[in-house]
């Protein structure tokens, strides 16, 4: 969840600023330096409609480092191995990071990202900028064919504010690592750099289907058991007068999801499940004959025994009377 903002860029300096315009064509391919125990390794692989950017580093330092950069119009996804950071959305809020997780950022073309990374930590991550293009260019998909909120993000005709985090998956993990592990000169290189980005946004176009299935599953497992509860009440309840909006509200679904779902998993309506277990214990009934049947009527919800005997011979082709003198 996005914290209150307690970081800010007001001082921020124009020498300060990173402006990632050109999907980062005023940043050198690769940096790599050390100063005391303080290291970084940095490099920005560009193409036409996407930046994939290696980071690993460590501060040794007591301070934190900031950073500033303009969003411009891209959605970055960030590849979060390790180390505690924190993403700064001007103007929006902010959000702390110390565990594995991909995180989606995108928002007006002025919106400033503000990154803080905590002293003595040893960040590694790979984050990956895409234009909408990237989509139709390297993996022949338009938006509708996209998950969620993928999807939002490609259609919208501005570029609205989004901020959304998943947790990293051990396909995602080993993806994420191999891009880490390679050379500046092979990560360099035009077709791998493609090979790489299509290659995560696969593996996350993947995962987020994952788990709209697996919501999907859950949700559907929720709604079945409520189901099952909703003939439960039935069967124990036949002799009340319980209605629909009654039973709805017992089982928490609403009245089409109940008497759709009902007639989906049972292949009967409410009523027909309800009017099947009185009439199947009246039926009961009447092999005992200390039960009149005007109090048999009673037993299973009629308060007039003339329906009750309607009722009975639509369900059996027979009335109560000729049930009970065929003993």
């Amino acid at each position: 969840m996005i914290k209150k903002q307690t970081y800010g860029c007001r001082q921020m300096a124009e020498s300060n600023t990173a402006l990632l315009s050109n999907l980062g064509l005023d940043r050198p391919d690769g940096i790599y330096y050390r100063q005391g125990k303080s290291w970084s390794r940095y490099q920005v692989c560009r193409d036409d409609t996407f930046a994939l950017v290696a980071v690993e580093r460590y501060c040794a330092t007591d301070d934190e480092t900031i950073s500033y950069t303009k969003q411009e119009d891209y959605i970055k996804i960030n590849f979060w191995l390790n180390g505690k950071h924190t993403t700064v959305l001007d103007g929006f809020g902010q959000h702390d990071h110390d565990r594995p997780e991909v995180f989606i950022t995108a928002g007006p073309l002025d919106l400033v990202k503000i990154d803080v990374l905590s002293p003595e930590s040893h960040v590694a991550s790979v984050s990956l900028s895409v234009k909408r293009e990237f989509f139709p260019v390297h993996m022949g998909l338009v938006a509708e064919e996209l998950p969620e909120p993928l999807r939002a993000l490609v259609s919208a005709e501005d570029r609205p504010f989004a901020f959304h985090r998943f947790t990293l998956s051990p396909d995602l993990v080993a993806a994420t690592r191999s891009i880490l592990a390679a050379s500046f000169a092979v990560r360099s290189e035009a077709i791998y750099r493609r090979a790489k980005a299509t290659e995560l946004m696969c593996l996350l176009i993947s995962m987020m289907n994952s788990e709209t299935r697996k919501v999907s599953t859950n949700a559907h497992g929720r709604r079945e058991s409520r189901l099952y509860e909703a003939r439960e009440l039935l069967t124990r309840r036949y002799s009340e007068a319980i209605t629909l909006e009654q039973l709805s509200r017992e089982v928490g679904l609403n009245r089409m999801a109940l008497t759709s779902g009902f007639r989906e998993l049972f292949g009967m309506s409410v009523y027909d499940c309800l009017q099947k277990e009185r009439m199947e214990r009246a039926y009961e009934l009447l092999q005992d004959e200390t039960y009149s049947i005007t109090r048999i009527a009673e037993a299973v919800g009629y308060s007039h025994s003339c329906n009750f005997s309607t009722a009975f011979h639509g369900y059996f082709g027979c009335t109560p009377q000729k049930v009970r003198s065929g003993r």
